[in-house]
């Protein structure tokens, strides 16, 4: 049975299938809600923007709703006769647009158009002739988007199957050269598209003859179904592996008709001119006997531009055609634009580094290797980049930019420019770390750590600086040991980096001695997890001795309250060092000590799991050899087999802990909330009496309790937490249930998560208070898991139906306190309606808004806006809402004819909307 909706449940239906489509086809099933949606998009009864919403679901789900090819032939069988059944008006054209659009995505995902369905024919040649309708001769200007979205259909269908209108491309050009309106751009990337494959196509076909080009050219048949069917198999390759050599007569002809396309391209978009050219180019670059010097005059004019598109266009001509279109002397100016580009104080960060990344990937007429990762130009000198030297004043990616090209230049350059630029370097490593030990944030923390990885890496052959480098990364760790995780970063990935890691090891040492000698004291108060995983990763090193590390944790343990605190993080941060000393270290050198130890651990540490974990590291060390110790301890990376036993080896076979270690995911819906009527409430002022002066001086007051609350609004929404419909028995009884809210927006505070103890199915459904902060009073979703543990002991993980946080939660009646008459809250919104008028320096804004008058006023007004209503009088309202955190929305209600007025005032316009549609709901809802 297909369900009837109207247009608000259809709104509600569709957010919920955006946020969860298996949520929502978990409660029924797709053939259903499929059906739902094609009925109700031939439906008179609703507006065309809820199809348009609708519609859009088949383009951003189409694999959910149609799953398989069958299924997706029907749909756009149904579509194609709902479009053809559309007038020709404009009121209706954006519709239009999206069932095309719509067709046109599940005909490719349910992969209708490799297997030459008969729907998928009529559908191309529907395109074809929308498309036909030249310079809007026959349905007028009103139709031409409808042109230029069938022109991107056919686009995109030949980008997905390549040679589909390869035998089209006569009558593409005819239209091409004869349309004069603004859909001519969309006729000329939809003929560039299709002539590049068909070259490509035709240089692919290995009996290629004379007279192979011109014909197609002047192709004007049908639609090539035999292209869908191999784009499966099509090679990959480059544009430089076709070869294409046509007679004289056919390289004449086209190049006449590129040269054409090419002349009007400047009356495109610069994004369309960058789209036209690459497939130009790869034109040229197939049809070896068509010369790229065809493009000479475009360079006039490119070179100049300012359009990344554009510019990005140049380089690809550059990397095909290198010096056959380009000069040194293009070159040399290429580079000094890129660098000019690269530190243009108009540009955004982001194009600056689009530059940089030019310059070292830079196309050169003749590179001196084929090394496709980061090289420098062989024109690029220390002297033409010297202005692109990092500052501490850059932001940071323009500074880690900057110091990778720029350490690359000195590389490749010798004497004294590059030994001081060496020391400009150092210098400008020494400037961020001044800046991270006297006060630095995350972030430029952050940055001197990858500013010493690019000095180690270009620069570890220069002893003198990489040894001063060691003191001031050690300096850095002195002052903030919190940093230890930046440290071991730092070690893991210089060790990668170079062949042989000195460096990396002479940093451990460094760190080493510097830990060890510390007092007692300081090492109790230095946050002694953050030392102990630096020195967890120092033992892994088998380079390093490590006797001086045992005997400071040996004193540590002996002459501290360590053992007897029993702090389990410190206690496992100390148990990771033994263990990489276990699989790491030669055990004869360090055994006695080591023993000593894990020993004294196990005896006097004061938590029992960390008791456990030495006793059992104690009888590895004393019962098995370093080959089998080494074994047991290492870690098989994913995806390897091994014979080597692990932790989970040793276990009995039938303990199977991975099942209780893992969250299994339901995929079932569990748990449910259901909103508690009338539960929410927020009270942004208290409760303390305003002054009885006059009004002015009590809407100051009003206004100023409002400023000081602010920060502290806080809705409360309640609802009931129970157990969803059909509940397996193994989650009728739930322990530590966690439901965890994430935000869709950013105009609420981050939601904490919920603890619920436990949960029977059995039982009365506890209540949950939600709390939320706005920060701007707008609708939104919130997505809601839960985790929790069943009463087998396994944990799981499932999702919930989304919470809608609907506008009308947040209205809240003006907040003044009880003591009040109604006439002094009528005064007051006298005085706010007269303050919220618009001007150019607030947000303020008057609306009206008419709905058909009801039967009865009064009771409309007192079944929605009871809480609110401020005056009455016979056919006349006064309704005041407050919206947290500090925004009103105010109504005079009045009947005129048979008219209801509502006026309307708010000191936000950007809620209007919102109540707009609220309303509009209201009157729906009634008109049931």
């Amino acid at each position: 049975m297909v369900i009837q909706r109207n247009g608000a449940t259809w709104s509600q239906q569709l957010s919920s299938f955006r946020s969860s489509p298996t949520h929502v086809l978990l409660n029924t099933t797709a053939e259903s809600f499929r059906a739902e949606l094609l009925q109700d998009l031939q439906s008179e009864k609703l507006g065309e923007q809820f199809k348009v919403s609708m519609l859009m679901l088949f383009m951003e789900f189409p694999t959910q709703l149609c799953p398989d090819q069958k299924t997706g032939e029907h749909v756009t069988e149904v579509l194609i006769t709902i479009f053809a059944q559309l007038s020709d008006s404009g009121r209706l054209m954006a519709l239009k647009q999206h069932l095309l659009v719509s067709i046109e995505t599940l005909l490719i995902t349910t992969d209708n158009v490799s297997l030459g369905v008969k729907v998928a024919c009529d559908f191309v040649s529907l395109l074809m002739q929308i498309i036909a309708d030249l310079n809007d001769k026959k349905l007028g200007a009103a139709q031409r988007p409808l042109r230029i979205t069938a022109c991107e259909c056919l686009r995109e269908l030949e980008n997905c199957y390549p040679g589909l209108l390869s035998e089209k491309l006569e009558i593409l050009y005819s239209m091409q050269q004869q349309e004069v309106t603004r859909a001519h751009q969309s006729y000329t990337l939809l003929y560039s598209v299709a002539l590049k494959n068909a070259v490509q196509h035709l240089a692919q076909t290995k009996c290629a003859s004379d007279g192979s080009l011109k014909k197609v050219l002047s192709s004007n048949g049908g639609f090539l179904w035999s292209s869908t069917e191999s784009v499966g198999n099509m090679p990959a390759m480059g544009v430089e592996q076709f070869l294409l050599l046509p007679s004289n007569g056919e390289t004449k002809e086209l190049k006449s008709i590129l040269a054409l396309i090419l002349e009007d391209s400047y009356l495109l978009t610069s994004v369309s001119q960058s789209m036209l050219l690459w497939q130009l180019i790869q034109v040229v670059a197939v049809v070896r006997t068509l010369s790229p010097i065809i493009f000479k005059s475009q360079l006039v004019r490119l070179f100049g531009t300012m359009d990344v598109s554009l510019f990005h266009s140049i380089l690809q001509m550059k990397g095909f055609f290198t010096d056959s279109l380009f000069t040194a002397e293009d070159e040399y100016v290429l580079l000094k634009r890129l660098v000019g580009m690269a530190q243009h104080p108009l540009l955004s960060t982001q194009l600056k580094l689009f530059y940089i990344d030019c310059l070292l990937h830079f196309p050169e007429n003749r590179p001196l290797n084929s090394n496709t990762e980061e090289n420098l130009p062989v024109l690029l000198t220390v002297k033409m980049t010297a202005s692109l030297f990092p500052t501490v004043f850059n932001d940071s990616s323009t500074m880690l930019a900057r110091q990778n090209l720029l350490s690359l230049v000195y590389l490749e350059n010798e004497g004294p420019e590059a030994e001081a630029g060496i020391g400009y370097f150092m210098d400008h490593l020494l400037s961020i770390h001044k800046i991270v030990t006297e006060h630095g944030n995350r972030e430029i923390t952050s940055v001197f750590f990858r500013v010493v990885y690019l000095f180690v890496r270009y620069f570890n052959y220069c002893e003198k600086q990489m040894e001063d480098l060691i003191q001031t990364v050690v300096e850095v760790y002195k002052k903030n040991s919190a940093l230890a995780a930046y440290l071991i970063n730092l070690m893991n990935e210089t060790q990668k980096l170079l062949d042989v890691p000195s460096w990396s090891l002479s940093l451990s040492m460094a760190l080493q001695k510097l830990i060890v000698n510390l007092k007692f004291q300081d090492f109790v108060l230095q946050m002694p997890v953050c030392h102990l995983k630096v020195l967890a990763r120092v033992a892994t090193e088998h380079l390093i001795p490590q006797t001086v590390t045992i005997r400071f944790l040996s004193n540590i343990a002996l002459h501290t309250n360590l053992c007897d605190v029993g702090d389990w993080r410190t206690g496992n941060a100390v148990l990771t060092v033994c263990k990489n000393l276990l699989q790491h270290q030669k055990l004869d050198v360090i055994f006695t000590d080591l023993a000593d130890l894990l020993q004294h651990i196990l005896l006097n540490f004061q938590d029992i799991d960390i008791q456990d974990r030495a006793r059992f590291y104690y009888t590895l060390l004393t019962n098995l050899s370093s080959e089998k110790l080494t074994g047991i301890l290492s870690t098989v990376p994913a995806g390897v087999q091994t014979k080597t036993r692990s932790f989970s080896s040793i276990m009995a076979d039938n303990e199977n802990i991975s099942t209780h270690l893992t969250v299994h995911t339901v995929e079932q819906p569990v748990l449910h909330l259901n909103s508690v009527l009338d539960s929410s409430s927020l009270l942004p002022l208290s409760q303390a009496s305003l002054s009885k002066g006059g009004v002015n001086t009590c809407c100051e007051e009003y206004y100023q309790q409002l400023a000081n609350s602010k920060s502290s609004s806080m809705l409360t929404l309640k609802y009931h937490l129970t157990f969803a419909e059909n509940v397996k028995p193994q989650y009728h009884k739930l322990f530590c249930v966690v439901l965890q809210l994430e935000l869709s927006d950013t105009n609420y505070e981050p939601v904490s998560d919920i603890n619920v103890p436990c949960l029977f199915i059995d039982r009365k459904p506890p209540v949950i208070t939600l709390s939320l902060k706005p920060t701007k009073p707008y609708p939104t979703v919130l997505s809601v898991s839960a985790l929790y543990t069943t009463q087998g002991g396994l944990t799981c993980s499932s999702r919930l139906e989304p919470l809608q946080i609907h506008f009308s939660d947040l209205f809240v009646p003006l907040p003044v306190p009880p003591s009040w008459p109604l006439e002094a809250i009528s005064e007051l919104f006298d005085h706010l309606w007269t303050s919220f008028k618009s001007d150019e320096s607030n947000q303020c804004a008057e609306s009206l808004f008419c709905l058909q008058k009801p039967q009865s006023l009064s009771e409309f007004v007192q079944s929605v806006f009871a809480r609110f209503v401020v005056a009455t009088n016979p056919d006349f309202y006064k309704i005041g809402i407050f919206l947290p955190p500090q925004f009103h929305i105010l109504m005079q209600v009045k009947t005129l004819d048979e008219t209801v007025h509502i006026r309307i005032a708010t000191d936000n316009w950007k809620l209007l909307p919102h109540l707009s549609t609220y309303l509009q709901s209201i009157i729906a809802q009634r008109s049931q």
